[in-house]
């Protein structure tokens, strides 16, 4: 009997810590993907990402059936999809539990995380340029991250 209900034993929620047992860090997400329940709303998603980008090896995680609202201030958009930047929320000790936060990027970013996403977005705009005609380019990237960088304060 005991071997039965340890095996039903599910995985800790974010909700099952206190909010002051994590902190933030810079993360990307990797994958979206439907969960495994055909019954659940198409919302309700698994979220594999990868976080403290500024290390030799980083770390990876997945969220299973998140609520893809809670990622988004709320809004559910179908569009959230691999590569969007993301904060995570990492236990305070144990960096191996770790939560998907806001749909963002942090303010207080080091100089490794900053070239991390610098390079990861220049990537995903050369792959956007060969899919996109030219006008139609031009017009997304008419005001650019270069042209606004908030670095220069």
């Amino acid at each position: 009997m005991t071997l039965g209900l340890y095996s039903c034993k599910s995985e800790k929620k974010y909700w099952d810590y206190k909010e002051s047992d994590f902190y933030e860090v810079q993360g990307i997400i990797d994958y979206v993907a439907l969960n495994k329940n055909p019954f659940d709303s198409p919302r309700i998603k698994n979220v594999s990402y990868t976080y403290f980008l500024d290390r030799p090896i980083p770390k990876k995680g997945i969220e299973k059936n998140l609520d893809m609202s809670e990622i988004n201030n709320g809004i559910y958009f179908n569009d959230i999809e691999n590569g969007y930047p993301i904060l995570i929320l990492v236990h305070n000790n144990d960096e191996n539990i770790s939560f998907c936060g806001q749909i963002g990027i942090l303010d207080s970013l080091n100089p490794k995380e900053k070239r991390f996403l610098t390079k990861h977005f220049q990537s995903k705009m050369e792959k956007l340029k060969k899919e996109t005609p030219d006008y139609i380019y031009n017009a997304l990237v008419k005001d650019t991250i270069t042209e606004n960088q908030t670095d220069k304060k």
